[in-house]
């Protein structure tokens, strides 16, 4: 008659050293993959600013890029439901918008998400380009209602920066919108339309977080015993 044998298996057993060690290179990972990440991309985070100029009037805002450059927005009310929606880039001279000309007017390009930001066309000469002007003026692509991305790019004195700003267009002919947000990345980097700052950091900041947790419970078991 065979004889089963049962072996006893011993739960794995990591030194407390060890535990604080794992924990620390955890923390010290994620801390310097955030950091990496926050250096990469600047996000504006959940802005929701409203464009809706009063009658007759012009409602025009500028956002930060650092270095003293800056992108613009503005919304015209021309007369009773007729408005007109503007961009633009300002501060250094290599400041544009992703575009094109037509019959002599600069047009801002409607991006899609996910478009590349660093690829796109930039041709446009003047600081200030036409989104959507009434019901229609030449080739504006922002007339319809629903969001879309436009590119920019600047020089805050190290080189070439692109980034990108999320708008939701209300519909011709009042061209109200709202900016939803905005990003842009450091000298050198690729960025897409819609692209913001990896979550991975925090998810290895909170895995270092565990590793610290646990080793201080062994540590306190250990005492206890």
């Amino acid at each position: 008659m065979k004889t089963t044998r049962t072996r006893n298996r011993q739960p794995l057993s990591i030194k407390t050293s060890r535990w604080a060690a794992y924990a620390t290179a955890g923390a010290a990972t994620a801390i310097g993959a955030a950091a990496t990440a926050d250096a990469a991309i600047t996000y504006s985070g959940p802005l929701n600013v409203h464009f809706a100029a009063s009658s007759s009037g012009q409602q025009v805002s500028y956002f930060n890029l650092g270095a003293g450059n800056s992108f613009g927005l503005a919304q015209t009310n021309l007369a009773t439901s007729i408005g007109a929606a503007r961009a633009g880039v300002f501060g250094a001279v290599s400041g544009a918008f992703a575009g094109f000309s037509a019959s002599g007017f600069p047009y801002v390009s409607k991006l899609a998400f996910g478009a590349d930001i660093n690829g796109g066309n930039f041709s446009a000469t003047a600081a200030v380009g036409t989104m959507a002007f009434a019901y229609g003026y030449g080739n504006s692509q922002w007339l319809a209602s629903g969001t879309g991305y436009i590119g920019f790019r600047f020089n805050g004195g190290s080189g070439l920066q692109y980034g990108w700003a999320r708008v939701t267009m209300d519909g011709a002919p009042g061209n109200t919108f709202t900016l939803v947000d905005y990003a842009y990345g450091d000298v050198g980097d690729m960025i897409t339309a819609g692209q913001i700052p990896e979550p991975g950091s925090l998810a290895l900041l909170a895995l270092g977080g565990l590793g610290l947790a646990a080793w201080r419970k062994r540590r306190s078991m250990a005492a206890a015993a």
